[in-house]
């Protein structure tokens, strides 16, 4: 058995030791490898980390038939292109709002002061470290590993609690995304 299946019959079985390889052995190169479609490191870091996670959430059904790295590759790159196609329809979709802006749907201010009302109430609700975290790194833009030293914990476990709180941000805002995409076809 090559090192490749034991890690991966590893991560299936949820050996820990086996997660960590692959940040060990696989992080930087991901993550230089979607720096190389992001140019940016952050964004990329993020990707290649939603990518780790991904697997590790993912374990218990994982199969890859192929090389491990091949199968990390593919996944960041997926990921990138995901990232820069969102980019892509966000940046499409601001003269739209800008227009909306102007002249503004009657509904629009009100659900925008909603919309704010939820977001803080689902942040406020996060775990205290989890919410600590969050607010670190999107509201005072602190880099990940400005945060692991400011907090005195490990740029993994920095990651891990971004990931959990926008994970459940999206799980508790979905309902507000048709409400936003039905005002953009008034």
């Amino acid at each position: 058995m090559n090192k490749d299946s034991v890690v991966i019959e590893g991560l299936r079985s949820g050996d820990e030791k086996a997660y960590k390889y692959l940040y060990d052995f696989h992080y930087s190169i991901l993550c230089a490898v979607a720096n190389r479609y992001i140019h940016d490191y952050d964004v990329g870091e993020m990707i290649v980390s939603d990518v780790i996670y991904a697997i590790w959430k993912n374990r218990s059904g994982l199969i890859i038939n192929q090389t491990l790295r091949g199968y990390l590759l593919r996944a960041v790159k997926n990921g990138c292109l995901n990232y820069l196609n969102r980019q892509s329809k966000q940046i499409s979709i601001e003269p739209l709002q800008e227009s909306l802006e102007d002249g503004a749907h009657p509904l629009e201010k009100l659900i925008e002061q909603e919309l704010d009302i939820k977001i803080e109430a689902c942040i406020k609700a996060l775990p205290g470290l989890t919410r600590q975290v969050f607010v670190l790194s999107r509201f005072e833009e602190l880099k990940y590993n400005e945060i692991a030293q400011r907090l005195n914990i490990s740029v993994d476990v920095v990651k891990y609690h971004v990931k959990s709180a926008l994970s459940k941000l999206r799980k508790e805002l979905q309902e507000f995304l048709v409400i936003v995409l039905a005002l953009l076809f008034l």
